[in-house]
């Protein structure tokens, strides 16, 4: 090798390695936890950076986002860079020719694995894709009138992800009805406590102009304990036979029983998406459709 050449290459500027992602670090100890992660077999070329999933190469790597994120790059000439992070898989670690690193004198490190994002809390509790049978059922006020006729059934047509839904015939006929479908998840204790989500839709045989909104609730605890908290949605800007997201915070929920209690996560007896009519007028029946249900 010439003096020349020797030259340029300890006259690399040292350079600490950059990685952009939604979340995590690089670290050049240990492999990154991404499913393409892991150390690479061999260092990168000397004098420039490790290969990321798809970065470049160069003594910055450059960047390649969303699938490659931003390359490793390469601190001194013996050692490889590091791959790239990115979402949902870890970038690959530096490569190069084996057993040796680059064309320098000296071998090199392999570059570490980029890191996946972590995956956020998710807990299915009803997506109606098969018939739930006994799993569903109603609450309807008050204890007399039209909206006592009101059912629930399974529809094997309707659902906003894949087909099936929940489906409540809410039969009003008098001001101030309400009618609820109800959902009896599996027993067990949640671990994911921050909110519940569900997809509805309404249909009616003219408009929505009677009804008021709807409900989300949920019930816990067992006897002297038992808990409700519920957040209403107004339903004014619906269209009709059109799906919408509502969602029950249970931070800020409105609780009644007790007060200021969050839900009793270990023993939870029901989720309900009650409509609720307006306090005047004469209400037409009306025909709720739940989906995908589920908590974070």
């Amino acid at each position: 090798m010439s003096l020349r050449r020797l030259g340029l290459l300890f006259a690399l500027p040292t350079v600490v390695g950059i990685s952009l992602s939604a979340c995590g670090t690089e670290d050049d100890a240990a492999p990154g936890p991404g499913p393409a992660g892991g150390s690479g077999a061999t260092a990168g070329t000397a004098g420039t950076g490790g290969t990321g999933a798809t970065g470049g190469t160069g003594a910055e790597a450059g960047m390649n986002e969303p699938e490659g994120g931003s390359a490793g790059s390469t601190p001194t000439p013996s050692e490889g860079g590091s791959g790239g992070d990115t979402a949902p898989e870890g970038g690959a670690g530096g490569d190069g020719p084996s057993p040796s690193a680059g064309d320098g004198n000296m071998a090199g490190a392999g570059g570490e694995g980029g890191q996946a994002a972590p995956v956020g809390c998710h807990l299915n509790i009803q997506n109606f894709n098969t018939d739930p049978g006994g799993a569903i059922g109603t609450y309807l006020t008050p204890d007399t009138g039209p909206v006592q006729s009101s059912t629930v059934q399974w529809s094997s047509t309707e659902g906003f992800t894949l087909a099936g839904a929940g489906k409540l015939n809410a039969t009003f006929g008098a001001a101030g009805e309400q009618a609820q479908l109800s959902i009896y998840p599996s027993p067990g204790t949640w671990t994911c406590t921050t909110k519940a989500h569900a997809r509805i839709k309404l249909v009616s045989a003219s408009d929505l102009s009677q009804i008021n909104g709807v409900n989300f609730g949920i019930s816990s605890g067992v006897s002297a304990d038992s808990r409700y908290a519920g957040q209403f949605t107004s339903t004014a800007s619906f269209s009709m036979d059109t799906w919408y997201a509502i969602e029950l915070p249970f931070a800020t929920a409105n609780y009644q029983s007790p007060l200021n209690t969050l839900p009793d996560f270990t023993h939870v007896v029901s989720l309900g998406i009650q409509v609720q009519t307006k306090s005047t007028g004469t209400p037409v029946p009306v025909t709720l459709y739940v989906d995908d249900v589920w908590v974070e």
